[in-house]
């Protein structure tokens, strides 16, 4: 993907994210079923990051781990709710595309329905690496992204396929979807990972997955079944 067309996504997801700042808040106040088989992988008192952390949602969930909590997003909107609801935590403005991350800093990271909307390889690679950086050895990355492969996105995956064709691959891969939220018109930035592909970005060499799987609605189920991918794994 071409240096202009990365820079033009991330700047139409920070937009999106703006305007549907609002009703996306009121929607992302429960945890997710997912949330909880967490707990078990995740350290008491240990140094956490949020990365893509929105509203902050998941820090009332880890309350009961006591953990020592940073959030990290690109959208201000988001991060001002997220202070209003959680006064006591740490959050700060930042693109997980761009930000530093210091160096063996944490013993969990986690990062939910967020690394699907970093376009291109690199830039996903990138990514997964620096959170590699990031975490302690032995410390544990739980990152999930949207199954993509549902019969309500098939037109936008349909178009994606045309665009690519169209373009060469030059612009966009064939499994990079732009899908409306709700009823905002602006389009979103996705990509629809396969498992294999997914899988990619944590190597053997670096990771060690402790479990992989899919699900909807909080119960494990078959990729083709499912709403999520949910990846945890180990930093060796």
């Amino acid at each position: 993907m071409r240096k202009k067309t990365i820079k033009q996504i991330k700047e139409q997801i920070k937009e999106s994210y703006s305007a549907i700042a609002q009703e996306f808040h009121q929607t992302r106040k429960a945890p997710w079923e997912e949330f909880n088989h967490f707990l078990a992988y995740t350290k008491h008192d240990g140094n956490t990051l949020d990365l893509g952390c929105g509203n902050g949602r998941l820090y009332e969930f880890l309350k009961p781990k006591n953990v020592n909590y940073l959030g990290i997003d690109h959208n201000s909107h988001l991060l001002d709710k997220a202070r209003e609801s959680y006064p006591e935590a740490r959050f700060e403005l930042d693109d997980m595309t761009d930000v530093d991350l210091p160096e063996e800093a944490f013993d969990n990271i986690f990062c939910i329905a967020a690394f699907h909307h970093i376009p291109g390889r690199k830039m996903r690679k990138h990514v997964a690496d620096n959170m590699h950086r990031s975490l302690k050895t032995d410390g544990i990355l739980i990152l999930t992204v949207w199954n993509l492969f549902q019969f309500k996105y098939l037109k936008a995956l349909l178009k994606a396929i045309v665009t690519c064709i169209l373009h060469l691959g030059l612009k966009t891969a064939w499994n990079d979807l732009m899908i409306k939220w709700g009823n905002f018109p602006i389009k979103r930035y996705y990509h629809a990972f396969l498992p294999k592909e997914f899988l990619k970005y944590f190597p053997e060499s670096k990771w060690k997955i402790e479990e992989f799987y899919f699900t909807r609605k909080g119960n494990r189920v078959s990729f083709l079944r499912s709403f999520n991918l949910v990846l945890i794994a180990r930093k060796k």
